[in-house]
């Protein structure tokens, strides 16, 4: 498969087999991944590689997540796609293991009277770590596609970040996202891209 393949025909995976990803295909990919560019070239990222117990004590903070974002997701759709969404965020699809991506975590004030390059100076390592995170986030999905593994990224375990923090035993970092990865089961439409993003200036 092309890049452009691969990007168009990569999906968000909720349905994974019960089938283990051998730690070598792994390991290769998440090397490949860490090329990602980085804000300064800092390389301000770290990912945890999860299975097995451990994984297993995560998905009950992924039950917090659910009961914190069910609100919010019967205001935005039908009763079928949370019923759907609520089981996968439960139980991850069953997936074999699951990445977290942490950043050096930035605490700062704000206020509402800054003007915007105030605000930046302010919150520049913190933007910019992100940026990076998502990044190698991107490499990692776009990798796994290639190499017929399925994911999902998740933003929701924000909402349970105390209790995986706790679990995992860290203190002095910031959760970015959780990444689901194994084998699919599942192979979901295409969803459709949203209204006019692109505008030409000067051409």
């Amino acid at each position: 498969m092309n890049l452009s393949s691969i990007i168009r025909e990569r999906r968000s995976i909720r349905k994974y087999q019960d089938k283990d990803i051998p730690r070598e295909i792994l390991n290769e990919l998440l090397e490949d991944a860490l090329w990602a560019p980085s804000g300064t070239n800092r390389q301000n990222w770290y990912i945890y590689v999860v299975k097995g117990e451990k994984k297993e004590r995560l998905l009950e903070s992924m039950k917090q997540t659910s009961r914190a974002i069910k609100p919010k997701l019967e205001k935005l759709f039908s009763e079928e796609i949370v019923n759907s969404t609520i089981s996968f965020i439960n139980n991850l699809g069953g997936a074999p293991v699951l990445l977290l991506v942490y950043m050096p975590k930035h605490t700062y004030d704000l206020s509402k009277d800054m003007s915007l390059s105030e605000r930046y100076k302010i919150e520049y390592d913190r933007f910019t770590n992100t940026l990076s995170a998502a990044a190698l986030i991107q490499n990692i999905l776009l990798l796994a596609k290639e190499k017929g593994l399925g994911t999902c990224w998740l933003t929701a375990p924000k909402l349970a970040e105390e209790r995986i923090n706790e679990e995992m035993g860290i203190t002095d970092m910031e959760l970015v996202s959780l990444v689901t990865i194994g084998y699919p089961d599942q192979d979901p439409r295409a969803p459709r891209r949203k209204g006019e993003k692109i505008q030409w200036i000067g051409y």
